[in-house]
């Protein structure tokens, strides 16, 4: 296998052609020689003008791959290929690790993400379903209903009245889950306090709930105080004085008129998307 395609020449490439066919029992199409050889598509390109004239310079006449292949022939390599990555393959993947290209599968399947179904099919009619049950085994995983698909068709989790509810996952290694209260909302901040500019000083349960100093620029702090909620309108509900607070710190902001900076948590965390 050639390694270093910067010295790579035209008498290299016709030399490395005639050793593929050689090796294949036919002409190589243009996968099966780079996979082949490592030799890129870019230098029979720029010094042979295409693949096809690489061939008739070698006197060789291009075969049509997707007629000389038999469709279970592709769709065994394909398995193998599942097998081998424990997973369904890209069309990249199977380039690369396949025996054969993928155009062939496309073409004959009409898309990419048809095989999985057509493999299936295909082992259930001739009687090899045991032979590859590792292959269907994966390929039903991969097929298994999302919950987001579960909601499109109309479906609605159950949501069951004895137990416990919690917030969105964070991927958080301080915090699995979204805030749910108020003290959920004082832990999540404690978290996130020094990335978001904040120094605590005193955390008390009477109103203010915090005293922070909270950085203005590189050289400039400055002490405010902060009241806790889980929802920036609990601030109106909870009926707490006028004066005494400079910043709420909340997870959900639904207080459009709240005549006090608010600081939103939900905003810095990345939420999963869920429709």
């Amino acid at each position: 296998m050639v390694t270093k395609e910067t010295a790579i020449t035209k008498p290299q490439i016709k030399t490395a052609i005639l050793d593929c066919a050689r090796k294949l029992g036919h002409p190589p199409n243009a996968f099966e020689f780079s996979n082949m050889t490592g030799i890129s598509y870019y230098f029979v390109e720029k010094h042979l003008g295409g693949f096809k004239q690489a061939l008739e310079l070698c006197r060789l006449k291009p075969t049509c791959e997707s007629r000389r292949l038999k469709l279970p022939d592709l769709l065994c390599d394909w398995a193998r290929v599942v097998r081998n990555l424990n997973r369904l393959p890209s069309a990249l993947e199977f380039r690369r690790f396949g025996r054969h290209s993928e155009g062939p599968l496309r073409t004959r399947l009409h898309g990419w993400h048809e095989i999985g179904r057509a493999f299936r099919e295909y082992v259930k009619e001739e009687g090899r379903t045991q032979e590859w049950r590792d292959v269907l085994a994966i390929i039903a995983a991969h097929n298994k209903p999302s919950h987001r698909a579960f909601l499109r068709k109309g479906g609605k989790p159950r949501l069951l009245l004895d137990r416990r509810v919690y917030g969105p996952v964070l991927h958080s290694r301080q915090l699995a889950h979204g805030p749910v209260n108020e003290s959920g909302v004082v832990y999540l901040f404690a978290t996130m306090a020094e990335r978001l500019g904040f120094v605590v000083m005193y955390i008390q349960s009477g109103f203010p709930d915090c005293e922070a100093m909270r950085r203005i620029d590189r050289f400039r702090w400055q002490r405010i105080f902060i009241e806790f909620e889980y929802e920036s309108r609990n601030y109106k509900r909870h009926r707490h004085p006028k004066k005494g607070c400079d910043l709420i710190v909340c997870w959900k902001h639904n207080w459009p008129e709240c005549p006090y900076e608010v600081l939103e948590l939900s905003k810095f965390v990345d939420l999963p998307k869920f429709d």
